[in-house]
């Protein structure tokens, strides 16, 4: 049986051209990425994203508001509508970034944390130095499941995130034999809550990076580290994509 892959984060909108995005696509397939996870991160991208899963049936699609991005007149009351049309959406990419002090960056996060509660849909989190009072604010909006997308906190952290409800998606990061505490966390995951992604594309970065395709080789990894067999930790991370989303394995 031919090894499948599920990759949990990436932007597909974010493709320069349809020309580069189908060659992406076509990689994906070819690799044997049976699934992923578009997040839009702002109002401009979301229909974009809404499309492609349409286009494609292997894109699941995800509405947020980013960190990154200030909340504009009316935007939070527009993800409420994306998100009411559109069943099979999971809240995301939404969080916490303390390396930008953009105002109302917690309240958009509370808000769309709220959303999901709201929806019972799976969100898609962002987490950057904030990991205190990111666990302070899942523990008041409980959440049926959430992603800490490209896990960075530490090992320590893992149990008290899990108990609540959270996934870990790691990235090709855990290459780096200097990411000593990215990779205590990798191994610190609870083996049914872990997902990998590539958050692609992105110019000019490692080859896993630039589409989909890459999340084998992002598994691979994992799989030597974890002393695991790709095949295995492939369809593992394919099962709790699965789970983590609502559906039926």
């Amino acid at each position: 049986m031919a090894t499948a892959y599920f990759d949990a984060h990436d932007h597909l909108q974010n493709f320069a051209s349809e020309g580069e995005l189908e060659a992406a696509m076509r990689a994906a397939e070819a690799a044997g990425v049976e699934g992923m996870l578009c997040c839009g991160t702002c109002p401009e991208d979301w229909a974009r994203v809404l499309e492609l899963a349409g286009r494609y049936p292997a894109v699941r699609p995800a509405f947020g508001l980013h960190p990154c991005y200030a909340a504009e007149d009316g935007g939070l009351e527009k993800l409420e509508e994306f998100l009411r049309r559109s069943p099979a959406a999971c809240v995301g990419e939404i969080g916490l970034d303390g390396l930008k002090d953009l105002p109302g960056q917690e309240e958009n996060f509370i808000f769309q944390l709220e959303l999901a509660g709201k929806f019972r849909r799976p969100a898609v989190i962002h987490c950057v130095r904030s990991w205190g009072r990111m666990l302070e604010l899942l523990k008041k909006k409980p959440l049926p499941a959430f992603m800490l997308h490209s896990y960075s906190g530490s090992a320590e952290l893992v149990k008290d995130l899990a108990a609540l409800g959270g996934y870990f998606s790691f990235g090709g990061e855990i290459m780096d034999p200097k990411r000593e505490k990215l990779r205590g966390a990798l191994a610190a995951a609870p083996a049914e809550r872990l997902l990998f992604e590539t958050e692609s594309p992105e110019p000019d970065a490692p080859r896993w990076r630039s589409g989909p395709a890459g999340v084998a080789e992002v598994v691979a990894a994992a799989a030597g580290l974890l002393g695991r067999s790709e095949t295995e930790l492939a369809a593992l991370s394919a099962a709790n994509a699965k789970s983590f989303l609502g559906e039926r394995a």
